[in-house]
């Protein structure tokens, strides 16, 4: 096997655990699950018949985008929420998201009665932005990359002794993304691929954990833009490194940097991380859309995009949907724009 080596769109992983970081467990995603099951939508995980049709093998769709804030993030958020002491959360929570960590941590802030402060991106998403208003979130927006959201949030919570929640290297945040695994073991016990889109690395460090700790034979491939591949660049240096420079459609996946965390995990649990095109991607949300009558955004598609692209699929497969808030207009827009 190759060690974090790019060969054709794939980076094939070997382990390389980095000392000094936090272990994340499956007790620890149990714990979070217990915690928030209340507060989330057991969403549906479906077979699709158009998606297998077009993968050639049985393909299994899990429904993220019909979550609470229409994306999985609010599973991780709520984890970290509800982890943080009384006093905490009355100073007021901040993040820095490009929309749906953010709406996850509105969301659970809502919930437990706390002020939200979220750093957007001065490019942000309009859609996303106005469902952050209507949680009640305070918008403050700054830079366009996630490392110079992140600086201003380390500046505000400074300042103003916010708790923060960050986007996806916190252990009980990627917890409570992990729960997201559990309900897939439990609901389709014998899958055998499991397709994770990668922004930071929340979400397929908690997956990952949750399916392999439970079912070790099970391959999880991880799936990033080709010119958004922070996870991929950390696989190949052995260590997470800054992009200089990050272009996607998928907003979501846009992270400049990983963190050693994240980078632990996948480097110990993933199997490969699949390399796909904004072409692919934006193909595979209009599929989805046009033949599976789901509505995702691109950040999302993004898995199903690694599933076609990969040549080694065989057996039961699964694409994490990861989140729905999108419009038919964004995406006709982009269409357009690839036309021209």
């Amino acid at each position: 096997m190759l060690d974090g080596r790019i060969a054709d769109g794939f980076v094939i992983v070997m382990n390389h655990q980095v000392p000094g970081v936090p272990d994340i467990t499956l007790a620890d995603i149990r714990a979070a699950m217990g915690r928030i099951r209340s507060d989330i939508i057991r969403t549906p995980l479906v077979l699709c018949d158009a998606a297998s049709d077009r993968a050639g093998i049985p393909v299994y769709l899990k429904l993220e985008n019909l979550q609470r804030t229409g994306a999985f993030k609010v599973r991780g958020a709520l984890s970290k929420v509800t982890s943080l002491l009384p006093e905490e959360r009355e100073r007021g929570l901040i993040c820095a998201s490009s929309g749906n960590h953010g709406l996850g941590v509105a969301y659970a802030s809502s919930r437990m009665g706390a002020r939200c402060v979220v750093v957007l991106p001065e490019n942000a998403n309009p859609h996303k932005a106005l469902l952050l208003k209507k949680l009640g979130a305070e918008i403050v927006k700054h830079g366009i990359t996630s490392d110079v959201r992140q600086m201003k949030v380390d500046e505000l919570s400074e300042r103003h002794g916010y708790a923060q929640v960050h986007p996806f290297a916190d252990p009980a945040l990627i917890a409570g993304q992990g729960t997201l695994g559990l309900e897939i073991v439990e609901d389709l016990p014998d899958v055998e691929e499991v397709y994770v889109p990668i922004g930071g690395g929340g979400l397929i460090s908690g997956i990952s954990v949750a399916i392999k700790e439970q079912r070790p034979t099970v391959r999880v491939y991880g799936v990033e833009p080709e010119h958004s591949n922070a996870m991929s660049e950390a696989l190949r240096h052995g260590k997470p490194v800054a992009l200089e420079r990050v272009e996607t459609i998928a907003d979501g996946l846009a992270a400049k940097i990983t963190e050693a965390l994240n980078f632990s995990v996948v480097s110990r649990f993933v199997d490969e991380v699949i390399l796909v095109s904004d072409r692919e991607i934006l193909d595979a949300t209009w599929f989805l859309l046009e033949y599976a009558k789901v509505l995702v955004e691109p950040s999302a598609a993004a898995s199903f995009a690694g599933l076609l692209a990969n040549p080694k699929r065989k057996g039961k497969a699964l694409a994490v949907l990861s989140g729905g808030n999108v419009t038919l207009q964004q995406i006709e827009k982009l269409r357009q724009a690839w036309r021209a």
